[in-house]
């Protein structure tokens, strides 16, 4: 069933990713990112075809996706990359949307959200379109890098390389942007939660509230006071954003002198959270 849904979301973002290409960002010749921008590039250096370099350069981060992270993974790279042209050449002939995609601007919003979208839900299901996703896959893997900060500082270089026209430039970097917040969202999305930290003295009650009425878990952390040097205990939880108000109410419902400490996770995995208590 899981693998099913991963597919299902990889099928969908390659949907999404086609129609980002083919209803706006080709249309309005924005610069494009990726190994496609790359390869317009060295084309002006190597005597060779543009798509024999494209092939030459997915090959080798194919390769290396094969040896480095999975073939399930690469196997699902090899689906997108035959579904994308084909979806890309039907979205081509699509002429509903040439209102919209004659302001720039929204074809710029729109194409970013779509292609964040998109490319989220492609990684989301442990998939990949190719190209710098799979390098990106891979220095997230070994290196904990930030997955859609790598995708958009290849991005922006590759469309700043292949500089040709201001505008156009301005508004390919303006859609590699939207990309990379909505990709980080969407990945993200079902795991982000808020952390909290609090002290009081009225503890046991606080714990009472958060256990059995807002059905949060918590761990009890020993602490000193920094001034007083008096030993006292530290709620630490994790909830989610919809229960934040509530939570806190409850809090200084029990105790107004309660210090509360609350700050974004970005993702929570585990026992409880991700595995059922």
């Amino acid at each position: 069933m899981k693998k099913s849904i991963q597919y299902l979301e990889i099928i969908i973002g390659c949907l999404l990713t086609a129609a980002s290409f083919g209803l706006f960002i080709l249309p309005q010749k924005f610069a494009a990112g990726g190994i496609t921008g790359l390869g317009i590039i060295l084309s002006s250096f190597i005597p060779l075809k543009l798509s024999l370099i494209i092939l030459l350069l997915n090959t080798c981060l194919f390769l290396s996706g094969w040896i480095f992270i999975s073939k399930e993974f690469i196997l699902k790279t090899a689906i997108t990359s035959f579904l994308f042209p084909v979806l890309l050449e039907f979205f081509n002939r699509i002429t509903f949307f040439k209102e919209t995609a004659s302001d720039p601007l929204l074809s710029a919003i729109i194409a970013g959200g779509m292609l964040g979208l998109g490319t989220g839900l492609i990684l989301r299901g442990n998939g990949s379109c190719g190209g710098f996703d799979t390098l990106g896959v891979i220095l997230h893997k070994y290196f904990n890098l930030n997955l859609s900060i790598i995708m958009y500082v290849c991005d922006t270089l590759v469309i700043l390389l292949q500089y040709h026209n201001l505008m156009k430039t301005i508004y390919g970097i303006f859609v590699i942007m939207i990309c990379s917040l909505i990709v980080n969202k969407v990945l993200t999305y079902g795991h982000a939660q808020s952390k909290l930290l609090i002290f009081s003295h009225q503890y046991e009650r606080i714990r009472e509230e958060l256990l059995f009425s807002q059905d949060i878990g918590l761990t009890y952390l020993k602490s000193e006071t920094g001034y007083l040097r008096k030993e006292m205990m530290v709620i630490a939880a994790i909830a989610p954003y919809s229960k934040i108000n509530a939570i806190k109410q409850s809090i200084y419902k029990i105790d107004p002198d309660a210090f509360v400490v609350i700050e974004d996770v970005h993702s929570v995995l585990g026992k409880g959270y991700t595995i059922s208590r």
